[in-house]
């Protein structure tokens, strides 16, 4: 029985590997990831952008429907004739897209990437290099992981031998802040970048911080992640002028650090998510 399970996951494996992908991404890093391989003509449709596409990606985005915002509906998915989908795993659910088991039964097949449960940039270059192997584009995707490595490197090389810095990393909310917490990329980002999260230990990727512990902490810089119906300056005048930490140090002297939210979402971004928040900690100690 194993061996005929194995041999069926093979066989669906390599019907995935060939010119006949209909795809759908649901996710900016997912889109990001496929469009770094070449497989923008396999992709029939995206969703939740987040933010601006990379530059150099912008070319092939343009050219593929936006089916949503947000998420789709079934109508505009099924609308495409779609094979294939990934993205948030939250868009396999009942009251989006339907569940796994639904879609499947459908002649859906779901592929979520692993590193958005992870705090392992390493599971994102696995994830890379699986897409290549799905859609045929190995040697593609393997560029892609060995350019984001480099750069990862270059940052852990400008940062060798250089004290950490205390970084509070606010997403958003008021009455107790949206943090990025110790269990995701985020915080491995932060590390790599020579800081410390002063929520590393925390068992989420974001959750709910405290005001009391931001001053209790008294971070050195804060990273505001921009996105969302909040724009990053209302974050910053909200943070001087109305919340609990206002008269912080690294408040009252703008030691803040922007990142938009793609770069800290565990896609082809993070390496230079990473510089951004490096140079902004390097910034911090001049």
């Amino acid at each position: 029985m194993k061996k005929i399970l194995l041999l069926f996951l093979l066989i669906t494996t390599l019907n995935f590997s060939k010119e006949n992908i209909r795809a759908v991404s649901t996710s900016q890093f997912t889109t990001e990831m496929l469009l770094a391989i070449g497989a923008e003509n396999q992709i029939l449709g995206t969703a939740y952008l987040d933010d601006e596409i990379l530059p150099e990606l912008r070319e092939k985005y343009n050219k593929i429907p936006v089916l949503s915002k947000g998420a789709p509906t079934k109508e505009q998915f099924y609308s495409l004739n779609p094979n294939f989908l990934t993205g948030w795993k939250s868009i396999a659910t009942p009251k989006n897209l339907g569940t796994v088991e639904e879609l499947k039964e459908n002649g859906i097949e779901v592929v979520f990437t692993k590193s958005q449960d992870s705090s392992k940039i390493e599971d994102i270059y696995s994830d890379i290099l699986m897409f290549g192997d799905i859609f045929n584009l190995k040697d593609n995707a393997k560029n892609v992981v060995k350019n984001m490595k480099e750069d990862i490197n270059k940052v852990k090389e400008k940062n060798k031998n250089k004290n950490n810095i205390k970084v509070f990393a606010y997403d958003s909310q008021e009455s107790a802040p949206f943090v990025v917490g110790g269990n995701g990329i985020g915080n491995t980002m932060i590390e790599i970048a020579g800081g410390e999260n002063i929520f590393k230990d925390t068992n989420f990727s974001f959750g709910i911080g405290t005001w009391e512990k931001v001053l209790d902490e008294n971070p050195e810089a804060i990273i505001v992640i921009d996105y969302g119906s909040v724009s990053y300056e209302n974050k910053i005048k909200y943070l001087k002028n109305n919340s609990p930490i206002s008269q912080l140090e690294a408040v009252k002297k703008n030691k803040f650090i922007r990142i938009p939210l793609s770069y800290i979402s565990p896609g082809i971004k993070v390496s230079k998510g990473i510089e951004i928040i490096s140079n902004g900690l390097r910034e911090e100690k001049k």
